[in-house]
Parts: C-alpha cells; structure tokens; sequence
C-alpha cells in the first residue's frame, strides 16, 4: 500500500575528521557554558564589590577574559557545525580555528609543564603538613592530565587543518549539501 522511501545514496564517504569536528564543537560547548556561567559570577561579584576592593583586584580584566573565551567557543561552536553540513566556508574557517587550537593547546601545555615542575618542587619540601602535601598531589595530577590531554591534542588539530585543505576533502564539500 505504501511504499517506503529510501534516502538518496550518500556521494560523501566515511570521513573520519568529522569525528574530529565533532570533538572540537562538544568541547567548545563545554567551554562556552563553563565561560557564561563564569561571565555571570564574575560580574555578580563585580557589582558586589566596593570601589576599595575593586582597586586591590580589577573584576573587569577576569569579565572580559570569561565572556571573550565563552564569545570565541561560541564562534567554533557554530563553525564546527557548519562544517558538518558540508557548508565550503566553514571548511576554510575551521582550518584555521584547528590551527589556532592546537598553537593554542601547545602553549598552554608548556605553561601546565611548568607549573606541574613548579608544584613538584614546592611540594618536595621537608615539612609540609599531610593535607596540604595530599591537596597539592591531587592538584599536580590534575596538571599532569590536562598536559598529556593538551599535548596529545596537538598532532590532532594540526592533522585536523592539514585534512580539510587536501583535495579529497575539498571535492566532498563541492558537492552539494544535503
């Protein structure tokens, strides 16, 4: 009685920097509700603060750092999308934002690196009471990870710009979106 429509066979095959596309816009996600949640604190306490304390601290520089970073993971957020959809432009702007992120994942992990040096060395120290010694451990761990996830960020946002400009990937964006 009623016949089944089948979809239009796929002209795109597996890509698998989509998946790659997928993890840079859930983490920009992450970062954009991480970031407007802290846009909203900060001003909050800004506006709490009295014109003395506002001197000793400047709430401002921390308001404008949050809103710019959630701003920017706003903006691949919705690049990354587009990218999905095969849309050409995008393709072009995600290059340079996997770029940007893996120079930027690089430096950061280098000041991680010396920050988890830092921590070794302070935390090395005769003397140290147990809970302290315990918060700074779990802290330096928490340093180390975030390091080797940065550090092994790095070749895949580089590969991920360098796959979107190879020609077999630009010939799937000239085809028509579906």
């Amino acid at each position: 009685m009623f016949e089944a429509k089948k979809a239009p066979n796929r002209a795109r095959p597996f890509a698998f920097f989509r998946i790659v596309v997928w993890m840079v816009m859930l983490l920009a996600a992450v970062g954009f509700v991480i970031n407007g949640y802290a846009s909203v604190v900060i001003g909050q306490a800004a506006a709490a603060m009295s014109s003395a304390d506002a001197a000793d601290m400047n709430p401002r520089i921390a308001l404008a750092w949050s809103v710019g970073y959630a701003l920017a993971a706003f903006a691949t957020m919705a690049i990354a999308l587009a990218t999905l959809r095969w849309r050409e432009k995008a393709r072009r702007a995600m290059r340079v934002i996997a770029l940007v992120l893996a120079v930027w994942a690089a430096w950061t992990a280098w000041i991680a690196f010396g920050q988890w040096q830092q921590l070794g060395v302070v935390l090395g120290q005769a003397g140290l009471p147990a809970d302290l010694l315990a918060a700074g451990m779990k802290h330096r761990n928490i340093l180390f990870i975030g390091m080797v996830l940065k550090v092994v960020s790095v070749p895949v946002l580089a590969w991920l710009s360098w796959v979107l400009g190879t020609l077999r990937v630009r010939q799937q964006f000239a085809a028509p979106a579906l």
